[in-house]
């Protein structure tokens, strides 16, 4: 019995066995199948290749201040060479682009052509004012050739490097532009090279169709600046977008560089800021708000990452997804600005284009308009204008026309002021206590000091007159006599504090003007003639104020003596309106502390004159009464080695009266005179005062407030 159960028990004992046995073996060998499989991906993956390439992202939009569209995108189309299917071969490559160039000239489309070399009568010859693209050709990045290099040398050596000796000079040199491109932007796996930007849906569907032709070509959409209307709203005021230059793209890399390093080991975070760092293919505002707001209105770029197997198939993915750049929101009103520029160049052309052109001048000018208790600018004009819709088509003859349209005179001319120095001069002599609002100086219509003698304006004896009734009928004599007793170095110090000559801190790019004195003539190596004192005292001698400047003072005297730091943008936006990005709140430069007698006085002589004396007939008859000072300043221009003369005409105003709002600036070179600027003003006034509610602000109910 024993015996047996012994026997048994070895039999199980031994199945046992065996069993662990076999499972053993099965768990040894899925272990080093397991084992070989991962191997095996892993050695198979040593020969995948990970590329990661930016997606762009899309330009914010500008909007006026009620959220009227003023820039905004359009989807267009691009052809673009994918260095991961465009031909290795040289030769090869050559045959694609060539085809693809006269595929599109056959269609009259467009490719990028930035070749800084071209031919004339077939001999190479370089391009003007291309510099710093020829100095790059002829490195050791390029083409490594000696600075003295001759335009047939550079030819020479890119027909070398690209096998183009043989090809006919006219097809070589548009094969040379585009591989120029290539090389100057870095085409690469991670870097596509953009060949046409705006192709048909013909001719992109033509080229997919024919694939094994253009072999590496590849159709893409991208994003255009679009304006409304005819492009010409707020031209100057928005600036432009145009391809980044060296300069920009050292500055631009530097901040990356910064910004790699601070953020330490976040890798996620360094392939975001890598995504997003600038190439030499990109573009970037150029001027104006585009360039004010460049970090907030481009975006976040995203990353594809591109794995291509030893196969040759290829997997895509997003990485980081890109996103829009931000909405920006102006303190523009589109309306006023339509009105202000439209009323500007009626005044221009209907009235003072013929007196400019008979003199050899060109007809311009400009309006600032000023929320008084803010510093928003509501409109801002320059004529001659332009179109930002056909500015790169039209660039060369922009740049030579003699009215210099691309410049922004509302923002960046400095004009001698004429009379509407007045009131700065009065604010100064009754600050300092040289004269009272009733102290009365006798006019005779000639003022006569040292050995000099000056006459007052249009000759006139105004008789007795106060500070009221001298800025009323702009008598020069009042104004000798208080700069003869308070001298330059005082009225500028007030001049100065009321923010002329002298940069007002706005977004974009604007004139910092001159205060004509002793600093600016010696800063000139030369004199200053106490006769000038009393030229200056009446906007003459050296002063030069921007529109912009002259208005912001012009709102300062009528707020009760706060000078603010005029802005356009009031905000900016995430592109779903859900966050703020920006927020600009109104700031105040000087706080002036001139005494509210003061201020009353030289307001109401700045009343007489809008509704009594020069701008009576424009401004008096309006729904609000308003105030003004004109201003008159001769000039002398040296045209094709002829002296011109010629008078510009100058208004700043404010309304209402009683409690401003608004303040405006008119210029119009070669008027005749300030008064004949007042319908300007007045256009302006009746619309705001016909819109009084609205134009406060974004309105509460409005979406983006």
């Amino acid at each position: 019995m024993n015996e047996r159960k012994k026997i048994i028990n070895f039999r199980v004992l031994f199945v046992f066995l065996v069993f662990a046995l076999l499972c053993g073996g099965f768990v040894v060998t899925v272990f080093f199948r397991q084992q070989a499989e991962a191997q095996a991906k892993n050695d198979a993956s040593l020969t995948d290749k990970v590329y990661n390439i930016a997606v762009p992202a899309d330009r914010g939009e500008i909007l006026d201040r009620s959220g009227n569209t003023i820039v905004y995108n359009d989807q267009i189309n691009t052809l673009s060479f994918n260095a991961l299917t465009f031909p290795k071969d040289v030769e090869d490559g050559n045959r694609v682009i060539l085809d693809l160039i006269r595929f599109l000239e056959s269609k009259e489309e467009d490719w990028i052509d930035n070749l800084p070399i071209k031919l004339i009568n077939g001999a190479p010859v370089f391009e003007e004012e291309r510099d710093a693209d020829l100095a790059w050709m002829k490195s050791a990045y390029f083409l490594d050739l000696n600075p003295y290099a001759t335009p047939q040398n550079v030819y020479d050596a890119m027909a070398e490097r690209f096998h183009l000796t043989e090809t006919d000079p006219q097809d070589a040199i548009r094969i040379m532009s585009v591989r120029y491109n290539m090389n100057r932007l870095g085409f690469s796996p991670t870097v596509p090279y953009t060949f046409a930007v705006g192709a048909s849906i013909q001719s992109v569907a033509y080229i997919k169709e024919n694939g094994v032709r253009f072999q590496g070509v590849e159709a893409g959409v991208t994003s255009a600046r679009k304006y409304i209307g005819d492009g010409k709203l707020a031209a100057h005021l928005l600036g432009v977008v145009g391809a980044i230059n060296a300069d920009e793209y050292n500055e631009q890399n530097a901040k990356t560089q910064a910004a790699l390093e601070e953020a330490g080991d976040d890798e996620d975070k360094k392939l975001e800021i890598r995504s997003s760092a600038y190439a030499l293919s990109d573009r970037i505002g150029k001027n104006g708000i585009e360039k004010a707001m460049e970090p907030y209105l481009r975006g976040k770029n995203g990353v594809k990452t591109v794995t291509v197997h030893e196969d040759g198939t290829k997997d895509e993915k997003y990485t980081v997804m890109p996103r829009t750049g931000g909405t920006a929101i102006l303190t523009i009103d589109n309306p006023m600005q339509e009105i202000a520029a439209a009323s500007l160049e009626r005044r221009i052309m209907e009235e003072t284009k013929e007196i400019a052109l008979l003199g050899g001048l060109a007809p311009a000018g400009a309006v600032v308009v000023e929320n008084v208790k803010t510093g928003e600018i509501l409109a801002a004009a320059s004529y001659p204008d332009y179109s930002l819709t056909t500015y790169l088509e039209d660039y060369e003859e922009l740049s030579k026309d003699p009215g210099n349209p691309l410049w922004n005179r509302a923002f960046q001319s400095g004009y001698s002021p004429g009379s509407t120095m007045k009131p700065a001069t009065a604010i100064a002599g009754l600050e300092e206590g040289a004269i009272t609002p009733e102290s009365y100086i006798l006019c005779t219509g000639v003022y006569d000091f040292l050995d000099q003698t000056f006459v007052c304006f249009n000759k006139t004896a105004h008789g007795a007159v106060n500070v009221k009734y001298a800025l009323a009928y702009s008598c020069n004599i009042f104004f000798f006599e208080v700069a003869n007793k308070i001298g330059i170095q005082k009225m500028n110090s007030w001049a100065k504090l009321l923010g002329l000559g002298e940069r007002t801190g706005v977004e974009i790019n604007e004139s910092e003007g001159l205060l004509a004195g002793y600093d600016e003539r010696a800063a000139r190596g030369e004199g200053w003639k106490a006769g000038e004192t009393l030229l200056a005292a009446i906007g003459q001698s050296d002063n030069q104020f921007s529109p912009l400047q002259l208005t912001n003072y012009c709102a300062t005297i009528a707020n009760g003596g706060t000078r603010y730091v005029p802005y356009l943008v009031s905000k900016v936006l995430s592109s779903d309106f859900s966050q703020v990005l920006y927020e600009r709140t109104p700031q105040i430069a000087v706080q002036t502390d001139i005494k509210p007698e003061t201020l009353d006085a030289v307001k109401e002589g700045m009343y007489l004159v809008a509704n009594v004396t020069s701008c009576r007939e424009q401004l008096a008859d309006l729904k609000m009464k308003v105030a003004c000072k004109t201003g008159t300043a001769e000039k002398v221009r040296i045209i094709d080695g002829n002296v011109v003369e010629g008078t510009d005409g100058f208004l700043i105003a404010f309304g209402p009266y009683d409690d401003p709002e608004i303040a405006i600036t008119v210029v119009v070179e070669n008027a005749g005179s300030g008064a004949s600027t007042a319908q300007v003003a007045a256009d302006i006034f009746e619309y705001y005062f016909d819109t009084l509610n609205d134009i406060q602000g974004i309105r509460p109910e409005n979406e983006l407030s």
